[in-house]
């Protein structure tokens, strides 16, 4: 049984860095440095987060890849800002890690993505977690229930917040046909057998799903009240709980164990036992001593 785990990390240059932002009450979008303070600690901890990673790979005894800016990522980028120009750095980056999660399904039986700001916590396997017709990935439900509630005036949030994704998808899913009531995803983590994999199809009819997206997010005639519509993207996550409602993929929900979101929000509640931290405010320091 062949098995990898790898992740990216990509040292985006400073003028590449998007800005999220979020939206003041008369619609005007307010800047913000979130990703020149992302990087800064990506850079500070590089070394100690590489560390962690190779050392859970090695007590799984399987493979472990790190991809960087090497002439791989080049030309995939170089290809998506020709063909895609209305596309991010930040976002093309990830669909650079479903891409090689493609590519290692032809070479791998099981595959393992991290986020590069994934810290393991144990020497438990990740892989005997989900079962061979699954696909090992967590939601974001939970993160989503505010955008899915408030009232519209009050809608201010950024393209990353998960209850934008939530939308972004019901659009697109009710525009084909389909229930729009979704499930929202995070793709820091994830496992998932060749098989399932390939039964996803990523990238299976991206460019019309790439025009679906624009076609949702431009629509002049929209069910969607502006505040919402304007906060539609073309990201990863996505794409990822559109495809996997179109294929049918049975999604195995990691728990709070095996993906432990460490955030700053008032209801979040620290798992000191979990096996794997999602260090999503980048404070390293806590788990990298």
């Amino acid at each position: 049984m062949s098995r990898i785990i790898y992740s990216i990390f990509i040292d985006i240059p400073e003028k590449d860095l998007d800005n999220t932002g979020w939206y003041d009450q008369q619609g005007i979008k307010q800047d913000t440095d979130k990703s020149k303070v992302t990087k800064d600690y990506f850079l500070k901890y590089y070394d100690k987060l590489k560390e962690r990673q190779i050392k859970y790979a090695r007590a799984l005894d399987v493979d472990y890849v790190l991809h960087e800016y090497d002439d791989d990522y080049k030309r995939y980028i170089n290809y998506f800002q020709k063909n895609y120009p209305q596309i991010s750095v930040y976002d093309i980056i990830n669909f650079y890690k479903q891409e090689l999660m493609k590519r290692y399904a032809y070479k791998y039986d099981e595959v393992c993505y991290l986020d590069f700001d994934v810290i393991p916590n144990t020497n438990e396997s990740i892989f005997d977690r989900v079962k061979h017709n699954e696909f090992g990935c967590a939601d974001s439900n939970i993160e989503a229930e505010w955008g899915k509630n408030v009232e519209i005036k009050w809608y201010n949030t950024c393209i990353r917040n998960p209850s934008s994704k939530y939308w972004n998808c019901h659009a697109m899913l009710n525009e084909i046909g389909l229930d729009p009531d979704t499930d929202v995803f995070n793709t820091g983590i994830m496992v998932a057998a060749s098989k399932m994999i390939k039964r996803l199809d990523y990238f299976g009819e991206f460019e019309e799903i790439l025009d679906l997206m624009s076609k949702v997010k431009y629509d002049k005639s929209s069910m969607y009240p502006h505040n919402i519509q304007r906060i539609f993207n073309y990201d990863n996550e996505t794409v990822f709980a559109f495809k996997r409602v179109v294929n049918n993929v049975k999604i195995n929900y990691l728990d709070d164990d095996w993906h432990h979101k460490v955030q700053d929000e008032k209801w979040y509640v620290f798992n000191e036992n979990a096996k794997m931290y999602h260090v999503i405010n980048k404070r390293f320091g806590k788990f990298l001593k």
